[in-house]
């Protein structure tokens, strides 16, 4: 007989429990029932030994399923989980609107978080599918692109830790007159820059200033056809699921004569303009000024001023330093300077509909909208407390 002088533990790791206990229990025998002995050779304790000659006598030497022996108090009972099963396969509902319509249909009010647990427990969930990107690099042909032809989108982070000072880093995280992020639409033609701020970052504002941009060069003469449109694939520009970007293209950029293509994620190099712009305003407007602003006004007028600056004044040596403004002459077009003097404004303001400042943004506004969804459910039935609402 071949012995086997591996040890237990590693036997069990590379072929398995059941061979393991066998060539135990089969050392043992050599070993003429010596415990102590059959141990130190399998460098295993004893207490496996007795577990092995255990599990001989009841003819099963592989090991038991390591799940509790009672449920958890706090487990979803299996008739509210079956419950939640079937109103998912005959609504087809995800676990906002599962939560909704179990409570209208059955009066049990169940938390979202306990039904996305169950659906995923369950393999309800769905795939989630990503939007397609492009899979190329964006290269411009220079010799047939018109200006305002082509464009390329992005937003800024302002309090950016890795190039601001920790004093102006600070000034801009605390106060609540500065906003937090920067919209950029940049012409790679003439490197003219049309920017917007907001305090938020989501599709109502990207909603607000698509429009904006899009009827500023509509106004100035710029009738193309078809715009093109290069951003990343974040949500503020309803980048992140198929079906809600091909709704956005359809309902919203197609009416515009905008074409939207997304760039290969994580290669901000493909948006080479718009990302370089960015480090220019780091250097040459925040860094400066941030410091010496006051209030929301005063950002207001410093980013105007700053947009007139890039585009009318300051020369660019990828332009064989010209001016932006003065590209777009030497390209033949007579638009006036006042072209260059977008209305950098405030975004969040712009959103003025009532479902767009009350739609949720963050977990705290999520929780506070299931704190009172509990609130009208304590009070009595949902339509009841529209009611009082309307007489209000």
């Amino acid at each position: 007989m071949i012995i086997i002088s591996q040890s237990y533990l590693s036997l069990k790791k590379e072929i398995g429990e059941k061979f393991a206990r066998k060539v135990l229990l089969e050392n043992l025998k050599l070993n003429k029932g010596n415990i102590k002995k059959t141990s130190f050779e399998m460098k295993c304790s004893r207490n496996t030994i007795y577990l092995a000659i255990r599990k001989e006598k009841e003819g099963n030497l592989s090991d038991k399923a390591h799940l509790p022996k009672s449920p958890h108090p706090k487990t979803t009972p299996q008739k509210i989980q079956e419950l939640i099963e079937k109103r998912r396969k005959e609504t087809g509902f995800g676990k906002r609107r599962l939560k909704r319509y179990i409570f209208s249909k059955d009066n049990l009010l169940i938390p979202e978080s306990t039904i996305g647990k169950i659906l995923k427990v369950r393999n309800l969930t769905r795939k989630k599918r990503r939007v397609r990107r492009e899979y190329h690099k964006v290269k411009y042909q220079w010799n047939k692109i018109l200006p305002f032809e082509q464009l390329e989108m992005d937003t800024k982070e302002i309090a950016d830790k890795k190039t601001l000072p920790k004093k102006i880093y600070e000034h801009v995280l605390y106060s609540s007159f500065i906003p937090k992020w920067q919209w950029t639409v940049i012409d790679p033609v003439t490197r003219i820059r049309f920017l917007a701020w907001s305090y938020s970052k989501n599709w109502s504002c990207g909603q607000v200033f698509g429009k904006m941009v899009i009827w500023w060069l509509r106004m100035f003469g710029f009738h193309y056809q078809k715009i093109t449109l290069f951003t990343d694939g974040g949500a503020e520009f309803s980048a992140t699921q198929p079906h809600s970007f091909k709704r956005s293209c359809l309902n919203f950029w197609k009416p515009l004569g905008v074409e939207r293509k997304i760039i290969r994620k994580r290669h901000p190099e493909d948006n080479p303009y718009v990302e370089r712009s960015h480090q220019t305003d780091d250097y040459e407007f925040y860094l400066p000024y941030l410091l010496k602003v006051k209030s929301e006004i005063q950002f207001i007028k410093l980013a105007q001023w700053w947009q007139k600056v890039y585009n009318l004044l300051r020369p660019h040596m990828g332009l064989n330093d010209l001016t932006p403004y003065q590209k777009l002459k030497s390209l033949g077009y007579t638009t006036p300077p006042e072209f260059c003097l977008f209305p950098t404004l405030i975004l969040d303001q712009l959103t003025t509909l009532p479902e767009i400042l009350n739609h949720p943004k963050s977990v705290q506004e999520h929780l506070d909208y299931d704190r009172d969804w509990r609130k009208i459910c304590q009070k009595g039935s949902f339509r009841k407390s529209q009611i009082k609402q309307r007489k209000h």
